[in-house]
């Protein structure tokens, strides 16, 4: 492949990733995420079909990594028949099946172009790149994005600061390889130090732990594991220097470190953050090819290298021991400040600092979902309460009125969603993916892959791994797979680790040639064919949430324009589309209302009730209409106390239940 071309590819991957997270955002918006998930699954069936048509290959590396991701989307899917949520486990249903395309889509990718790896990782670092920018652009230009005046902290396109982070760290390991390779033009890996600049930037003034951990073990991971240390330190070591003056900066003001500040604040610093950031990102990039004109004239000897690396180890290990001395003969030793750590992490009450102070802080509110998802858990513990449950499984534990959607921990998510059978799926998945990685990295067993030459492909290939690697380190304390966007980036990269098999060892055969594959015609066509077959299931699965939602607001729209029997009408077509939601009953209830039938809209609120036992929203509604439609307080009254059972700590109720006692008491007033 010519450069122009490998250009090109690169450069239309990476608007794909990209364009899958501005295009979702966090995941919430059932009809945009619905359809940027129906183009993840067109793209990866259609990457997979070519690959089984086209592919080369008599074996199919990371065949048994798609197995094991399908097993998880079937149990996903069946989960829904005992969830105690059917409309939410039926929306997991498509995320997943979308998912399960974009990772069998990343590992065709690498069946059909298995040397592709440099080209994978070039993308996936313009992608985080791309959305790191965009990010950080949205308080350059405050008024032009939309931007939540909610949280200080900086959060597009996701919606989500820890997720923004998230994606800066996945692509942390990308840049220190594209910077520390001998390979490219000088100016090529000079451009590694802004990036990697710009993405620690992004993590720190995101001020995201989770993140921050993530980039953390995937960097040292690389730096132990990849022959480029002193190359990738200096990558390392610059881009961190020249981001330390526009985090410092940004983290000092309120704009960035407080909520619910007005839009006159973030614009008041708009004009200097936008200016020191360039000035920053200018700035590496002279530094970026000032370090590559050194390392062109000076190639230290191998042992001189040896003896440098062994010196940084050195210091590195009297750094820690250093810290671990002075918190050792501090005030509470180190056995008391470890107590304390650990006992701000697990502590359900102590809220986490601000500003750069965060950062350093244990203390989080992670740990009482942590303890809702644990009590879900130990309802049914072999199967759970069904995919995407955990938000109206917490409301019958929780002791705040707060809503949270989910666990903020993948391991805690699936034990309350799916049990122990979904966590032994996932890790049956990590397993084989562990184990196709080993193969393909060369990292493992001799027995597995031996040991091929440290290339720019062998590089590439782990830094791609290394990017899921940081995408699961911080899903372990986050909600990250909920977030198409930076979920769909790290699975691609898995699936094509997963797909590309052993590099070539010096003096071995290489892989079979066109001709070998000739041998059985008859399978890639069937194998095809069925594939077209189960995305074309797929893609109806995922629709028909985005069909139903479109029909309710088909519905609403008619009834405000005095459509009632239009109203009713697109409401029963909803359901048709998606029966497990609720949205379609509740909209029939209100065009049977508006209708002027009340006894047939309470009875469509009873149906909701009935078909979602455990979720106390129908109650509300229920108790709500006995109030100010019928004017009955006293019904109401047992109505809202049916409910509290569902949600003890429920405000809506609580609402309820003053006006109805407020009513109640107005009425016996003579």
């Amino acid at each position: 492949m010519s450069r122009f071309w490998a250009g090109a590819a690169s450069a239309a991957l990476a608007a794909a990733l990209a364009g899958v997270a501005i295009g979702a955002r966090g995941g919430t918006a059932l009809e945009r995420t619905g359809i940027v998930e129906l183009v993840v699954l067109a793209a990866g069936a259609a990457t997979v079909v070519a690959a089984l048509l086209i592919s080369p290959r008599r074996r199919l590396p990371g065949s048994w990594s798609i197995v094991a991701f399908a097993a998880l989307a079937l149990l996903t899917a069946l989960s829904i028949g005992w969830s105690i949520d059917a409309g939410r486990s039926f929306a997991e249903t498509g995320r997943t099946l979308a998912y399960l395309a974009a990772f069998a889509g990343g590992v065709a990718g690498a069946w059909l172009a298995p040397r592709a790896s440099p080209l994978v990782a070039r993308s996936v670092l313009l992608a985080v790149v791309a959305i790191a920018a965009y990010g950080l652009a949205a308080r350059v230009w405050p008024g032009s994005f939309d931007e939540s005046l909610f949280s200080g902290r900086v959060s597009q396109p996701f919606d989500y600061w820890n997720a923004l982070a998230g994606a800066a760290a996945a692509g942390l390991v990308p840049a220190l390889w594209l910077g520390a390779r001998r390979t490219g033009t000088t100016f090529g890996r000079a451009l590694a130090y802004p990036a990697a600049g710009l993405l620690i930037a992004t993590v720190l003034i995101a001020q995201s732990r989770g993140a921050l951990l993530a980039a953390a073990v995937a960097t040292i991971a690389w730096l132990a594991i990849v022959p480029l240390r002193l190359r990738s330190l200096a990558v390392l070591a610059v881009a961190a220097a020249g981001a330390a003056p526009v985090t410092a900066w940004a983290l000092s003001k309120d704009a960035f470190r407080l909520n619910l500040q007005p839009a006159g604040v973030r614009e008041a610093v708009a004009g200097d953050f936008g200016m020191l950031l360039a000035l920053t990102l200018v700035a590496l990039t002279v530094a970026g090819v000032a370090v590559g004109a050194i390392q062109a004239r000076y190639r230290p000897a191998p042992a001189v290298r040896v003896r440098a690396g062994q010196a940084v180890a050195l210091l590195a290990a009297i750094a820690a021991f250093g810290a671990i001395g002075a918190v050792g003969v501090s005030e509470r030793g180190l056995a008391g400040t470890v107590s304390d750590r650990v006992g701000d992490l697990t502590s359900q009450r102590d809220a986490p600092l601000v500003g750069g102070g965060r950062l350093a802080s244990a203390s989080s509110s992670r740990a009482g979902y942590w303890s809702e998802a644990r009590d879900a858990f130990e309802e049914r513990p072999s199967i759970g309460l069904g995919a995407g449950s955990f938000e109206l499984a917490r409301l019958r534990y929780r002791d705040d009125g707060f809503q949270a959607s989910h666990a903020h921990g993948f391991v805690h998510q699936t034990l309350s969603d799916l049990g122990l059978v979904g966590l032994l799926t996932a890790l049956a998945l990590l397993a084989c993916w562990l184990a196709a990685a080993s193969r393909a990295t060369g990292i493992g067993p001799r027995r597995w892959s031996g040991r091929p030459a440290w290339t720019e492909e062998r590089g590439a290939l782990v830094a791609l791994a290394f990017v899921s690697v940081a995408y699961g380190v911080q899903s372990v304390v986050d909600w990250t797979w909920f977030i198409p966007g930076l979920t769909v980036l790290a699975l691609v990269a898995a699936g094509f680790v997963a797909g590309r098999g052993a590099l070539p060892v010096p003096g071995t055969v290489s892989a079979p040639t066109p001709s070998e594959r000739a041998k059985h015609p008859p399978m890639p066509l069937i194998a095809a064919g069925a594939t077209s077959l189960v995305a074309v299931v797929c893609a109806w699965t995922i629709w028909q949430p985005v069909a139903a939602d479109r029909a309710v607001a088909r519905s609403y729209e008619l009834l405000d324009s005095g459509d009632a029997p239009g109203a009713l009408a697109e409401a029963e077509s909803a359901h048709d589309h998606d029966p497990y939601a609720k949205d379609p009953l509740y909209a029939k209830a209100d065009a049977l209302a508006d209708m002027d039938r009340p006894g047939d809209a309470l009875r469509a609120y009873a149906e909701v009730a009935r078909e979602h036992p455990r979720d106390p929203d129908p109650w509300v509604r229920i108790a709500t209409f006995q109030l100010y439609r019928l004017d009955s307080p006293t019904e109401a009254r047992e109505t809202v106390d049916k409910a509290f059972r569902l949600d003890p700590r429920s405000q809506a109720l609580s609402q309820v239940l003053r006006d109805a006692i407020a009513a109640q008491q107005g009425s016996a007033t003579p």
